[in-house]
């Protein structure tokens, strides 16, 4: 093998390393730049107005209690997010959100394949649930 053939492959060599590197480096991505927390904003509103009401939030990590309209930290989880509220002299009003793959989850699937995806889902930061929940009712009597 000549000089330059042995160059050419050192060369060829040294940039897949960097590439698996990269690659290596971008699995599990959702897992370090985001948090297995995140803040959900609640309102709950009746034919159009918008209601005061106690609420509670509850997954397979945990149960949190918070007033409406508000915000609510949540532990992310693969399960559903249930939210319950009660207005004053009103019927309970109760949601069920799923999670969602996040951005970041979605791009570490792209860039990172399956296991970095994986890593995201099994450490509860891959999926979020929507940012916005908007409980609403018509026979609010």
């Amino acid at each position: 093998m000549s000089k330059r053939n042995e160059r050419r492959l050192q060369v060829t060599s040294f940039r897949v390393a960097l590439l698996a590197i990269a690659i290596s480096a971008l699995s599990g991505c959702a897992t370090v730049f985001s948090e297995d927390t995140q803040e959900i904003k609640v309102t709950l509103t009746c034919q159009g107005k918008q209601l005061l009401a106690s609420c509670n939030a509850e997954n397979d990590r945990g149960s949190w209690k918070f007033s409406a309209p508000g915000s609510v930290t949540v532990k992310n989880s693969m399960s559903s997010l249930s939210i319950s509220c009660k207005p004053q002299f009103m019927e309970r009003f109760t949601v069920s959100t799923l999670p969602l793959p996040s951005l970041t989850m979605a791009a570490n699937a792209l860039l990172g394949g399956i296991i970095g995806a994986a890593v995201d889902v099994y450490n509860d930061t891959g999926l979020k649930y929507p940012e916005n929940i908007e409980i609403s009712g018509n026979n609010c009597n």
